[in-house]
This record gives structure tokens, C-alpha cells and sequence, in this order.
């Protein structure tokens, strides 16, 4: 079981950031207030899985329009925070992405040579893979080993570091046998605990920690969407504190919001729309710096 001595020096303040929607686009109407170096690792959502590969999404039906997004993103991030880091994340759908993700499983080195590929292409720091369906316990252990080896294969990147592997859990999908299993495969995993409360937290964290996988490989979630209903609930602010002083006493190694380009996006305090005002995105920042 982990203890805090075994936590990461830096924390980890991660954020999402989508491609997919008009999220995106009303954020680079504001591209210049984007609080960069307040984000130590960026994840940009979404690339996907076809006929075995990692490849682009759509975008208004182009694959065109995602790459220009995602290298828009990367050069904007890399200027506002060099020392960052830049992770594209694998999709989770419908059945289909499933059955492309089992397919791939037929040939675990193909599918990690082009992971390989994809973010040397885009010059990225490591691939995360959104967990959302219980079928992940089929082909997980094989897609992220071979990954996981040809990580190791290839040495220092670009950026003269590794590559890096996470997963983004959603709660009770995945057994504990299979969470532990990677101990040893992935360099984090984020849990997607968006719930202001800490019970989610606190049961699976827990859960995977006896299990056998380390506290201080653990990023918890904030969902900083809930702006957009209008509403701005005074519980959020608590539960980001909350989560901050779990994360500082247990040795987790950070947190992460869902999503950066649609946190908090109002008008003015009751109407929802317009730009993101990054609001969770600061409070997060706040807490971790204390």
C-alpha cells in the first residue's frame, strides 16, 4: 500500500480540453486569457480508435478540422507553459468504439506503434485512454502493455523525456483486479469522481489502493462543467478544498477538471453560454499551491 513518502515532489494540476464542440471555439475567442501556467498537464479530448489505430475525431466532419484544433492547442499551450506537459486521450462512445477497441486488442503492437506515431507526430508528452465501459476489462491489459513496452523501446521523446500512459476511470466499470493489474503499466490514473461530494473518492480510491495500486499514482477529478446550467453552487468551491485536502493527506499525486474549455461558461451569474471564466480551473490552482 502506498504511503505519502511515496508521493510525487510536484503535484499534478491537470485539465481536459475538448476539440469536439463549441466549447472550443469560444475559448479561442479568449485564447489570450487561457491561464496556462496555472496547468501543469494538459489533455486534450479527443482523438479515437479505428481499424486498430489511434487516429483523429471528426470534427463538423473533418479529420482536417481536429488536427488543426489539436495542433492549435498544443502551440498555445507550449507557449504559455514550456514545461508542461500534453497528452492526447482515446474516446469512449457507443458499442462501436468498443468493438474498434477489441479489434485493436487483436493486435496490441500495431495499435502501440501507432500511438507511438501519433504523438511524435503532434509532439505530445503521452496517451491517456477514457475508461467508460465495462468491456475495458477485455482488452485494457493488452492495449496498455504493448504500449507500455514500446514506450520503454523507444527512449527519450523529443522533449528528452518518455512517453507517458494514464487511464481515466469512470467509478465501477473497471474491477479492482484489473486497476491493479497496471500498477506497473501506467504512470497515473484519473478518477472521475464529479460528484461535489467525496464519497466516490473516498470508496474507490480507497478500493484501488488496497488492492494493490499506489495512492500517489492517483489524479482526482473536478467536473468544472456545472457553470453551465447558470447556477455557480457555492458547495463546488467546498468540494474542490475538500478533494485538494484528500489528495494532500492521502499522497495523491494531483487533480484534473472536466474540462477547461467549458468551465464555468455564463454570461453573467444566471445565464449560461459565452466563453469559459476558467473560475474552477483558479480555485483548483489556489488549493494545490497552498
Amino acid at each position: 500500500m502506498s504511503t505519502q513518502d511515496d508521493e510525487p515532489a510536484e503535484k499534478i494540476i491537470a485539465a481536459y480540453f475538448g476539440i469536439f464542440d463549441e466549447g472550443y471555439e469560444q475559448t479561442m475567442s479568449i485564447a489570450d486569457d487561457i491561464p496556462w501556467q496555472k496547468i501543469n498537464r494538459l489533455y486534450i479530448a479527443f482523438a479515437t480508435i479505428r481499424d486498430g489505430e489511434l487516429t483523429n475525431i471528426a470534427v463538423n466532419g473533418s479529420t482536417q478540422e481536429a488536427e488543426d484544433r489539436i495542433n492549435n492547442i498544443v502551440q498555445l499551450y507550449r507557449a504559455g507553459n514550456a514545461a508542461g506537459e500534453i497528452f492526447i486521450t482515446s474516446n469512449y462512445g457507443d458499442k462501436d468504439v468498443d468493438e474498434e477497441y477489441l479489434q485493436a486488442a487483436a493486435n496490441p503492437q500495431h495499435f502501440a506503434d501507432s500511438v507511438r506515431a501519433y504523438l511524435e507526430q503532434h509532439d505530445l508528452d503521452g496517451y491517456d485512454m477514457d475508461w467508460e465501459s465495462h468491456d475495458i476489462n477485455d482488452y485494457a491489459d493488452a492495449l496498455l502493455n504493448a504500449c507500455s513496452d514500446t514506450f520503454r523501446q523507444a527512449g527519450p521523446n523529443s522533449r528528452g523525456k518518455s512517453f507517458q500512459i494514464t487511464h481515466t476511470i469512470w467509478p465501477g466499470v473497471h474491477t479492482t483486479e484489473t486497476v491493479a493489474r497496471l500498477n506497473d503499466v501506467v504512470d497515473s490514473i484519473n478518477l472521475m469522481t464529479y460528484n461535489s461530494g467525496l464519497d466516490d473518492l473516498e470508496t474507490y480510491a480507497v478500493e484501488y489502493n488496497d488492492a494493490g495500486f499506489p495512492y500517489a499514482k492517483m489524479i482526482v477529478g473536478v467536473e468544472s462543467e456545472f457553470g453551465m446550467e447558470g447556477n455557480v453552487d457555492a458547495d463546488m468551491r467546498a468540494s474542490v478544498a475538500a478533494k485538494a485536502d484528500f489528495v494532500k493527506k492521502n499522497g495523491l499525486a494531483g487533480i484534473y477538471t472536466w474540462r477547461l474549455d467549458n468551465d464555468t461558461r455564463r454570461i453573467d451569474e444566471n445565464t449560461p453560454g459565452g466563453p469559459p471564466s476558467f473560475l474552477v480551473a483558479g480555485w483548483v490552482y489556489d488549493e494545490m499551491s497552498q
